[in-house]
């Protein structure tokens, strides 16, 4: 490290200091080399805050130095160099300071339009940079990007003519410094007439290009440079900006174009570093750490390019959205790093099956976008979904787990289903949702009221989130029948949406939504209060007590607090443990079966039974029978519709049957509709039916009716079948 005298800090090899500054002009790089910066809007800074909302000085950048490792960090000031704070001060994420000491990744707030990023990056070369067989190479818009590992490669780009106005300071440095001292100045600066011959070489020029004399017109640094500035004989500006890649450096070229005293004046410098550094921000900000693919920014970046230059005729895309169902049960269940790996495989499986010129986009979270260019018709589009599906639905093996997952897919064409990006998009992700909302492994195009129906959604949502607030909510109750005494022995609770002016919502369509939105955790504690002081008003009417069954969502058992917020209702309620039962499904066998065993006999432990429900439709192997402690199997009803005429089912619930009674478990069937089913399980030796054939689902008065005329205290005169 230099002394704190010199102007400069020595930079490490490996590792590059930057602030990105976003402000209403733009985003900028700056590589922070130097000791000092000054911050603010005055073009007397160092770094130009391009906002009126900014001060004219507003923060300064002090370099620190780690004498111990050779290194140096930076401390963000408020205020100009003399002392004197900013208007607004500066938020260090989200936190007023007057002084800190920047770490990597910092966000800095000058005023509500500029802002900046801190960052330490290493070089280039030392960054992992994804590149597809398929053609989705890193594109880094950056010459440093195109010249690392070719040693003879040149190119130039384009004039950038630059108002004096609009100067950087370090160029109007330069040019003063020329003015004063040519001769001690570390720059190299080059003077040639218009016709190209060599006017003036100062030493910096000797050292660092000694053969520049000599080649003249031909050297790199001077090639098609008359070229560009023949046709700006008569410049509007007369300073301009060029880079030169040569031999695996980028050098930046300011050209004082001066024609009326026949004088081209070039200054120039090596911003080598600079441009890996912002090869890396580039490559930070358009590609995802994790899975190596194009982000969302890089694909909003490649949409407007591709619409902005299509010509008639329309060239036809597709933007194809996936999302993996039940990705967060996989993270909460078997941990973020087991997930992070799914999606890394899910992310090389895509790539196996694009074609050379589709792109992959990892969209955010467990969603992946594709471009799928130069389609003839939807076909093509709906071919890659398919496969798509196809191919997710083979099993992911991740560090020991074997992992089944489903997708849902929705697309939009280009120009066909609009011609702006963020509508194309939209439109790709309303139908995605339309393909999950219809099951799993699913595909949708979008179709012009998938906007109205999106709303209407979101609609419903609010409503729902407001239902218990407005008393909307009802539970209903339906009957399970003991097949041996005909007697009501249990209700299962089920619940009811009673919208003021939508009328009766049916359990399909908001229940799901409960359980996508997370409301399903405050309406099942609902639910659950609701029951248990029902059931303890029956019996303060004398009747008798029955089995209360209760159904639990997935997302409740996840709660931490769950078994507390269950006891307090208890608690609360004074209700008796031993006559309530939870009913769980089979979705608790997916994940984490040794956690969810401890809960389940923390229940039984308190005197709740549990039941299994919709036994046959899920996850389900039998061997689960015997470790879960539960007392009773709901057989699902699809097994049940065909009983009577359909040899494979009636042999599978035999088979259920005998398996539960040999287990010590009660068996109830659902959905017996039929005196010909409920005969026939009767003899298979089912101990309970639940379904139509006796009851549908009831209010709580004509339950209450039910069990009076059930004790004989009291007929029942209401039309419940």
């Amino acid at each position: 490290m230099r002394s704190e005298e010199s102007s400069t800090v020595a930079v490490k090899d490996t590792l590059h200091h930057v602030l990105t500054v976003e402000d209403p002009k733009g985003f900028r790089n700056f590589l922070l080399n130097n000791t000092t910066y000054s911050l603010g809007r005055s073009l007397d800074n160092t770094i130009i805050l391009r906002s009126n909302l900014v001060s004219r000085q507003h923060a300064v950048l002090l370099a620190i130095a780690n004498l111990k490792d050779k290194s140096y960090i930076f401390r963000i000031i408020d205020g100009s160099h003399s002392g004197t704070r900013s208007t607004n001060g500066i938020l260090v994420n989200g936190k007023k300071r007057l002084s800190h000491v920047l770490a990597h990744g910092d966000q800095i707030l000058f005023s509500k339009d500029t802002r900046a990023v801190y960052q330490i990056v290493s070089t280039l070369s030392k960054t992992p940079i994804y590149k597809s067989p398929k053609n989705n190479n890193i594109n880094t818009d950056t010459l440093a990007g195109q010249l690392l590992g070719n040693s003879h490669f040149v190119q130039y780009s384009p004039l950038q003519a630059i108002a004096e106005r609009d100067l950087p300071l370090r160029i109007r440095d330069t040019i003063n410094q020329f003015k004063a001292s040519p001769e001690i100045n570390s720059q190299p600066i080059i003077e040639l007439n218009l016709v190209g011959k060599i006017l003036y070489l100062n030493p910096a020029v000797l050292s660092q290009f000694p053969d520049l004399d000599s080649f003249g017109l031909n050297h790199p640094l001077l090639k098609e440079l008359l070229l560009q500035l023949i046709p700006l004989v008569n410049p509007v500006q007369n300073i301009f900006v060029r880079e030169v890649a040569i031999n695996g450096k980028v050098f930046e070229e300011v050209i004082h174009f001066m024609p009326w005293n026949e004088v081209i004046r070039i200054y120039v410098s090596d911003i080598t570093k600079q441009k890996q550094a912002e090869a890396i921000i580039s490559y930070q900000i358009h590609y995802d750490s994790l899975t190596g693919l194009p982000n969302r920014k890089y694909l909003q970046e490649y949409l407007v390019k591709l619409v902005k230059t299509a010509q008639p005729p329309l060239p036809r895309f597709a933007i194809v959205l996936l999302d993996i169902n039940c990705f967060k049960l996989i993270n909460d269940s078997l941990g973020h790093s087991v997930g992070d790996l799914l999606l890394q495989a899910v992310g090389d499986r895509l790539k196996e099956i694009l074609r050379a010129d589709d792109l992959l986009v990892r969209w955010g979270g467990d969603e992946f976008a594709i471009v799928v260019q130069n389609i003839d018709s939807n076909d093509a589009a709906s071919q890659i979904a398919e496969s798509i599906i196809q191919s997710l639905t083979l099993p992911f093996s991740c560090v020991g787990h074997e992992l089944h997952i489903t997708t849902s897919v929705g697309a939009s064409i280009y120009p066909d289903h609009g011609n702006r990006v963020e509508s194309l998009v939209d439109n790709a992700d309303m139908a995605m949702y339309r393909a999950k909302t219809e099951g799993r492994n699913s595909f949708q195009f979008y179709i012009p009221n998938m906007q109205e129906q999106s709303f209407q959604r979101l609609a419903m949502e609010n409503n729902l989130r407001r239902a218990l607030d407005n008393e909307e909510l009802e539970t209903y109750y339906q009957p399970q029948i003991d097949l041996t005494t005909g007697q009501i022995v249990g209700v299962e609770v089920l619940l009811r949406w009673k919208h003021v002016t939508l009328g009766s919502i049916s359990p399909s369509k908001f229940i799901p939504l409960a359980e996508e939105t997370g409301l399903i955790i405050a309406i099942g504690n609902w639910v659950l209060r609701q029951a248990c002081l029902r059931a303890i008003a029956w019996q303060e009417l004398g009747l008798p007590p029955i089995q209360i069954g209760v159904n639990l969502s997935i997302k409740q058992l996840q709660q931490k607090d769950f078994l507390v917020s269950l006891k307090q209702i208890l608690d609360e309620t004074n209700f008796d443990p031993h006559y309530l039962e939870l009913e769980i499904t089979e979705g608790i066998m997916m994940n984490q079966v040794e956690a969810k065993v401890i809960l389940l006999n923390q229940f039984r432990e308190m005197g709740i039974k549990l039941s299994l429900d919709d036994f046959g439709t899920g996850y389900s192997a039998l061997s689960y029978l015997k470790n879960l402690p539960i007392d009773t199997l709901k057989i699902d009803r699809i097994f049940i519709e065909y009983i009577t005429h359909n040899e494979h089912d009636r042999v599978i619930v035999s088979s259920l049957i005998n398996l539960s009674h040999s287990l010590g478990l009660t068996v109830i069937a659902e959905g017996a509709e039929t005196q010909e089913q409920v005969d026939l399980l009767r003899v298979l030796g089912c101990d309970q039916v639940q379904g139509f054939i006796f009851y549908k689902a009831l209010s709580a008065d004509e339950i209450e009716c039910l069990l009076r005329a059930q004790g004989g205290t009291k007929p029942c005169d209401l039309d419940i079948q």
